[in-house]
């Protein structure tokens, strides 16, 4: 099975990256004449504008904060020209920071149908890239509303009331505190998602299958129990046997297939890229002593279906000879008669995934061992 990375962040997923057009106009404010600003904003704006379009026709991705920045430049610039003489005692970096403000929210708000509208065309990689890019944008976006409210709340009240009065407070207000704000920005993204990736480089991922048992994706461990059963995952599990009796011990992890109650302890969720011959070796070599390491058998594949989980199981059953050497570091369990069995079924001891496959194995390999020690 192909490792597809595809959950890693990437670093064109960088949002704070879309605000360097806005990032080079407030750097050149600080050398330029006003007429030469504007112009120069215009320009950087459609010349974004082109690489938006080109990055949506043939990538067919949006690019969320660069297209916000985009839209801020070419705003500024046209109201800048077209009502100059009102705008003209407005500070570059107050009015950009405004304008920036009002289209985080319009692009936040319309997220969703720019989205959803293009996501039928898309592959199924396509999607998952950009509900990561989407994701990551929601989530800076709404950082840099909260950067810009106090940015804009303490720059315009000590630009209407101080400006005259503390010059060089003024000049770091508007022409260098912007510029700080939107380098650490950056960097505090950049060190978002290293650590972002780190910490999904070590997630266990499992295998999102439909009912035909073919993969159409994956999803974390900890994201599947959060949902419940909304995934449908494989599972392998093997019955150890020696004669009629059953290997049962107790389970250790709560919400688990096992929960606290008995059952085998060979019970694996099968993680993505894993086959099901390497989760039964794997599981053989932690599990069975080497005196009884058979070839287990595979018996039946079932679906087990719980507010908490949804599996299909793929039931193997190992044979053994010995019980004494059955089991490697054994954890409170021990080898149970059919009859055992029966007198404690229904009573919450065993796991119910293991008392529906008592059933299965009652009727099948149970009732063929009454037979085979009849007949001798």
């Amino acid at each position: 099975m192909k490792q597809e990375k595809l959950f890693k962040h990437r670093y064109f997923y960088l949002q704070s990256a879309g605000l360097l057009p806005l990032f080079l106009v407030s750097l050149t404010d600080n050398y330029l004449t006003e007429i030469h600003t504007v112009k120069l904003a215009l320009f950087i704006g459609l010349i974004c504008l082109c690489v938006e379009i080109f990055y949506r026709i043939f990538y067919r991705r949006f690019l969320f904060m660069f297209g916000v920045s985009t839209l801020t430049l070419i705003q500024f610039a046209s109201l800048k020209l077209l009502f100059y003489n009102s705008l003209f005692l407005i500070s570059n970096t107050v009015f950009l920071g405004i304008l920036l403000f009002i289209n985080i929210l319009i692009v936040r708000g319309l997220h969703r149908i720019l989205f959803h509208r293009h996501s039928r065309d898309y592959s199924r990689k396509d999607r998952m890239v950009m509900a990561n890019i989407m994701h990551e944008f929601m989530y800076m976006s709404r950082l840099l509303l909260y950067v810009l409210s106090f940015y804009l709340a303490v720059t315009i009240m000590f630009n209407t009331y101080s400006r005259n009065m503390y010059p060089d407070i003024y000049v770091f207000l508007n022409y260098r505190l912007n510029l700080i704000l939107m380098m650490l920005y950056f960097v505090y993204e950049c060190i978002r998602i290293i650590l972002l990736n780190k910490m999904l480089s070590k997630e266990t991922w499992l295998p999102i299958i439909n009912e035909s048992l073919s993969v159409i994706g994956r999803v974390e461990k900890h994201e599947s129990f959060r949902r419940g059963n909304r995934y449908l995952h494989p599972h392998l599990r093997v019955i150890i046997m020696c004669g009629n009796r059953i290997y049962l011990q107790p389970g250790q992890i709560k919400g688990s297939l096992s929960g606290l109650h008995l059952d085998t302890p060979v019970s694996e969720d099968l993680r993505y890229g894993e086959t099901p011959d390497k989760v039964l070796k794997i599981a053989m070599e932690k599990y069975i002593s080497v005196e009884n390491r058979n070839s287990p058998r595979r018996i039946l594949t079932s679906k087990f279906k719980t507010d908490i989980m949804n599996r299909v199981i793929m039931l193997y059953v190992l044979n053994v000879s010995d019980e004494s050497y059955a089991i490697n570091k054994p954890r409170g369990g021990k080898f149970w008669t059919s009859d055992q069995i029966d007198a404690e079924l229904g009573k919450g001891v065993f796991s119910t995934c293991f008392e529906q496959e008592y059933e299965f194995l009652k009727n099948t390999i149970l009732l063929a061992w009454e037979y085979t020690e009849k007949e001798k």
